[in-house]
C-alpha cells in the first residue's frame, strides 16, 4: 500500500505540493502564534505559589479624574505586616539606579573593571527570595540582605563582574558603586529561568529607616509591594483591610488636598496584562490581541485544511476509474479508506517538516514582531507534542471527507465511461461552502490591513500642535542635571552651523509624564477649582522651536526659577475660563502637603497640543521654568541640510565628550521616539499583514483546486462549446462567473464583521479615522482581482485544449 501511495502522490506532483504548501503555511503560522501566546500566558505561572501572589497597587480618585500608579506609600508596608493579618510574606521592592559599578582588581598591580549604567538593580528584604524560587549558588538566604553594605547578585551578573571565578570565591569580594558605595557581595542566586517581570539582577538592602517612614502621601512607582497571601485568605477581604490601613494613616493629608486613594491587589500573572500600571523595564501584554492571535491562528489552519480538502476532492473525479478497477478487484472500503488517510498523513508529515523549517525562517527574519526573550523561554517538549497532535488531528480532519467520498464511486459506472455521473454524485454545495468561508476570512484580514494601516499613518501624519521632525533629544546625565555645566553646552551647541535651533525642556508628547495638582481661586466670587495638571518644565527657546502657537498672551521670560506659567487650551476650559484671554492673569498654586504653595499668574495660552499617544486625549497641561531641573537638550538640525546631518552628528558628540567625556553619547529623533510608542500596533500591523499573505494564498490554492473540478467536469462541454464557435474569452468566462458568485457572497459575509471588529479596535483610540466606504470597495476589488487571476490560469488552459480529445470517445 505505502508503495500505491507514494506511486499516487509522484503522478500528481501538483497538487501534491500545493497541498504541502498550504499545510505547511497553515502550520507554520499556528506554531508562530503558539509560541507567541504561550510565552505570554506563561508569564510568572513557573512561580509554585503565583496564584497567592498579588501585586499592591495604588488608584487615586481627583475632581472626577482617576489616576493609576503601580507604586505604594513608603511606611504601607510595615503598616501591613504589623496590622493585617492573613498575609505570608510581605515583600517591598524598591526600585534602584546606580550609575557605574568598580570591581576592584585582584592584586594592587593589575588594573580593575568599570561598568556604566548595570541597571536591573532592586532594594528589598530577604523574604523575597522566600517568595520567589531562586535557587542558591553560593551565600545564605537569611543573612545575605541583613548589612546595608551587603549585595546579592544573579548569576549572570555575577559571571560579568567575576569572569572565570568560582561562586564561593567571589563571596565577600568588594564593589564599589558610584565611586563611593562600598558594598560586599554575600550572595549569588540563578537567574530566574521563565517568563517573569522580576528582572532585577543586583539586590540591594532597603534603606535603614524604610520601616519608620511617615509621608503617607507621596506615591512613586519605583516603590513597588509585594504581599503572599496565605492558604484560605481571602485576597479580597485583604484588599479592603489594607485600603483601610492606608486611608486611616492619610485622611487628614488628602482633606487637605481633596482627592481620594485606594489600593488594589491584582495578581501577579494577571498584572502583565494590565497595561494601567505601567512598570519601568517590565514587559506588558495585550490580552485581547493575543486571543485575537488565537482565532486567527485557528482560521489559518482551518483554511489550510479546508484548502487540502477542496484540492484532494477536486482530483477524485481524475481517480474515477482508479478507484472503480480497485473495487472491481475487490478492494474493500476500509483499504480505500486507509490508503486515502495514508496519503494525507504522508502529506501533512511532509507539511510538518517544512513548516518547522518555515517557523525558524520567519523567526529569524521578524525578530522585531516577538518579545526579545521569546527564544529563551522555548519549551521544545511542549513544541513536539504539539507538532504530534497537529500531525495526527490535522490528517484526520483533512482526510476523512475525501476517503469518504472515495467509497461512494460506483465501479460500474465508472467501467462504463459514465464519469459525469460519478461527478454528480460529488456535490458541490460543501466545496463552495469552504471557498466563500476561506475568501471570507481572506476579506476579513484585507479590510482589517487596510484599516489598521490607515489608523497607524494617521497617528503618525496628523497635526500634532507642534513640529517633531529633525528634532534631536539628548538627555543630561543624571549627575549633572543641577550642574551649570549644561548651560555652557548649551551655548556652544547653540552655535554649530548645523543646529537651526535648540532649547531645553521635556518633550512635547512622551510616555512619561509627571502631574501635581493646583488650585483657582477666583477674586470676589465663589469659583473655587481644584485641578490636576500636567507638567512640562520648559525654557524660553522651547516654544519657537517646535512652533507652537500661543492662542493668547506672551512666552515666559527668562528666570532663575518658576515666577509664572503658561497652560494649554484643555487647561484654560477645565479651569471654567470661557475663553483663553480670560485665564491671563489669573493665579493658579500647586498644591502641597500643607495646602498650597505659591499662587503665580498665568501668562499665555498655548494652543492644545498631544502629549500622549493617540489612545488618550489632551490632557489639562501647566507649562514653566525651573532651569536647575532642565534635563533633556531639544536640538532642531538644519532641515535644508540633511545631508550634514552626520557631521553635525559628530560635533554635536565632540562637544558632549567635551563636558561628560566619562558618559555615553546616545541620542534618538524625535519622530522616531514618537512612532516608537505605536510599537505595539506597528507589530500587529506586520502580523496581520502577513495572516493577509497567508490567507489569500491558501484561499487561491483552494480556489484553484474548484476550478479545475470544474474543468474537468464540463470538459466536453467545453469541446462542444469550441466546436459551435465559442471563443476562448468566452469559455474562460463560462468557468469563472460561478466563482465570481461566491467571491462576492464573501464580501457582502466579511464586510459587516470587518466593519464591526475594526470599530470595537478603533474605540480604543481617543483621536481616530473614520472607516470609509471605499476600503470595503478597494478590499473587494483586490479579492475578485485574485481570484480571477488564480481562476484564469486554468481556465485558459481548458478553453485552449484541443476539443477532438475530449469527443473522441463520445
Amino acid at each position: 500500500m505505502l508503495k500505491t501511495i507514494f506511486r499516487h502522490l509522484w503522478h500528481n506532483h501538483l497538487f501534491t505540493a500545493l497541498n504541502i504548501i498550504g499545510l505547511s503555511i497553515g502550520i507554520s503560522a499556528c506554531f508562530i502564534i503558539y509560541q507567541l501566546v504561550s510565552y505570554e500566558f506563561a508569564y510568572e505561572k513557573a512561580i509554585p505559589q503565583y496564584h497567592h501572589i498579588y501585586s499592591v497597587v495604588s488608584t487615586m480618585h481627583f475632581d472626577g479624574q482617576e489616576g493609576q500608579n503601580v507604586g505604594v506609600p513608603k511606611p504601607l508596608a510595615q503598616a501591613i505586616k504589623e496590622q493585617v493579618t492573613g498575609i505570608k510574606h510581605v515583600v517591598p521592592v524598591v526600585l534602584d539606579y546606580k550609575d557605574q559599578v568598580n570591581v576592584p582588581a585582584a592584586k594592587g598591580d593589575e588594573e580593575g573593571a568599570i561598568f556604566k549604567a548595570p541597571a536591573l538593580q532592586v532594594r528589598t528584604q530577604s523574604n523575597y527570595f522566600a517568595m520567589l524560587p531562586y535557587k542558591w549558588l553560593a551565600g545564605s538566604p537569611v543573612r545575605a540582605l541583613d548589612a546595608p553594605d551587603k549585595v546579592v547578585l544573579a548569576r549572570s551578573r555575577a559571571e560579568q563582574y567575576f569572569p572565570n571565578i568560582p561562586f564561593k570565591d567571589i563571596i565577600g569580594k568588594t564593589l564599589i558603586y558610584n565611586d563611593t558605595i562600598t558594598t560586599r557581595v554575600s550572595g549569588i542566586v540563578n537567574d530566574l529561568d521563565f517568563a517573569t517581570s522580576f528582572f532585577a539582577k543586583e539586590f540591594f538592602p532597603l534603606e535603614s529607616n524604610y520601616s519608620t517612614q511617615t509621608n503617607w502621601g507621596a506615591t512613586n512607582s519605583n516603590d513597588k509591594l509585594y504581599v503572599e497571601v496565605a492558604e484560605g485568605t481571602s485576597a479580597a477581604q485583604i484588599q479592603k483591610n489594607i485600603s483601610q490601613l492606608s486611608a486611616q494613616n492619610s485622611a487628614e493629608l488628602f482633606k487637605a488636598w481633596r482627592f481620594t486613594r485606594e489600593h488594589k491587589l491584582i495578581n501577579i500573572a494577571d498584572m502583565h496584562f494590565d497595561a494601567r500600571y505601567s512598570e519601568n523595564n517590565v514587559h506588558k501584554a495585550n490580552k485581547p490581541v493575543l486571543l485575537g492571535l488565537i482565532g486567527v491562528a485557528i482560521f489559518l489552519l482551518l483554511l489550510a485544511i479546508i484548502n487540502f480538502i477542496n484540492l484532494s476532492t477536486a482530483q477524485l473525479p481524475q481517480r474515477a476509474n482508479e478507484i472503480g478497477v480497485r473495487k472491481t478487484m475487490g478492494s474493500s472500503r476500509r483499504q480505500l479508506i486507509l490508503q486515502f488517510l495514508g496519503e494525507t498523513f504522508i502529506i501533512c508529515s511532509l507539511a510538518a517538516i517544512i513548516s518547522i523549517i518555515l517557523t525558524y525562517i520567519f523567526t529569524l527574519s521578524f525578530k522585531e514582531i516577538l518579545p526579545e526573550e521569546l527564544l529563551h523561554y522555548i519549551n521544545y517538549y511542549k513544541l513536539g507534542g504539539l507538532l504530534l497532535l497537529f500531525l495526527f488531528s490535522t490528517s484526520l480532519f483533512a482526510g476523512l471527507y475525501p476517503a469518504w467520498l472515495i467509497t461512494r464511486v460506483n465501479p460500474i459506472q465508472t467501467l462504463r465511461n459514465r464519469t459525469a455521473v460519478v461527478i454528480n454524485s460529488f456535490r458541490l454545495s460543501l466545496r463552495k461552502t469552504l471557498i466563500v468561508f476561506q475568501f471570507t476570512v481572506a476579506l476579513l484580514f484585507i479590510i482589517g490591513a487596510l484599516i489598521v494601516g490607515q489608523q497607524l499613518h494617521y497617528t503618525l501624519t496628523k497635526d500634532l500642535g507642534f513640529d517633531k521632525d529633525a528634532v534631536l533629544l539628548l538627555n543630561v546625565p543624571w549627575k549633572k542635571v543641577h550642574e551649570e555645566s549644561k548651560f555652557a553646552l548649551f551655548n556652544e551647541l547653540k552655535s554649530l552651523s548645523g543646529v537651526q535651533e535648540i532649547a531645553l525642556g521635556d518633550a512635547p508628547l512622551s510616555g512619561n509624564f509627571n502631574s501635581t495638582n493646583y488650585d483657582y481661586r477666583a477674586q470676589n466670587t465663589t469659583l473655587n477649582k481644584e485641578l490636576q495638571l500636567n507638567i512640562k518644565n520648559i525654557d524660553t527657546h522651547y516654544l519657537p522651536l517646535y512652533h507652537m502657537d500661543l492662542v493668547a498672551g506672551r512666552n515666559l521670560l527668562p528666570a532663575d526659577t518658576v515666577r509664572e506659567y503658561l497652560i494649554n487650551e484643555t487647561a484654560a476650559y477645565a479651569l471654567g475660563f470661557k475663553t483663553p484671554q480670560e485665564a491671563l492673569g489669573k493665579f493658579i498654586s500647586e498644591q502641597d502637603e500643607q495646602g498650597f504653595k505659591q499662587s503665580l499668574p498665568i501668562v499665555g495660552v498655548v494652543k492644545d497640543f498631544h502629549n500622549a499617544n493617540f489612545y488618550s486625549s489632551i490632557d489639562p497641561i501647566v507649562l514653566y521654568s525651573k532651569p536647575q531641573n532642565l534635563s533633556t537638550f531639544n536640538i532642531k538640525l538644519n532641515s535644508r541640510q540633511r545631508q550634514q546631518w552626520q557631521a553635525t552628528l559628530k560635533d554635536v558628540e565632540g562637544l558632549w565628550r567635551k563636558f561628560y567625556p566619562e558618559e555615553a553619547f546616545e541620542y534618538k529623533f524625535y519622530d522616531q521616539q514618537i512612532e516608537s510608542l505605536y510599537q505595539q500596533e506597528h507589530q500587529m500591523a506586520k502580523i496581520i499583514n502577513l495572516s493577509t499573505t497567508v490567507a489569500i494564498l491558501i484561499s487561491c490554492l483552494g480556489l484553484l483546486g474548484l476550478v479545475t473540478l470544474t474543468a474537468f467536469q464540463r470538459t466536453k462541454e467545453i469541446g462542444i462549446r469550441k466546436v459551435l464557435g465559442a471563443s476562448v474569452a468566452g469559455i474562460v468566462k463560462l468557468l469563472s462567473k460561478d466563482f465570481i458568485k461566491l467571491v462576492l457572497l464573501a464580501i457582502l459575509i466579511a464586510s459587516p464583521l470587518a466593519w464591526w471588529a475594526m470599530h470595537k479596535w478603533l474605540d480604543n483610540f481617543a483621536y481616530k479615522i473614520e472607516i470609509q466606504w471605499w476600503v470595503f470597495a478597494l478590499a473587494a476589488m483586490l479579492a475578485v482581482g485574485i481570484a480571477l487571476l488564480t481562476m484564469s490560469v486554468q481556465a485558459i488552459r481548458a478553453a485552449r485544449a484541443n476539443p477532438v480529445d475530449s469527443l473522441r470517445n463520445e
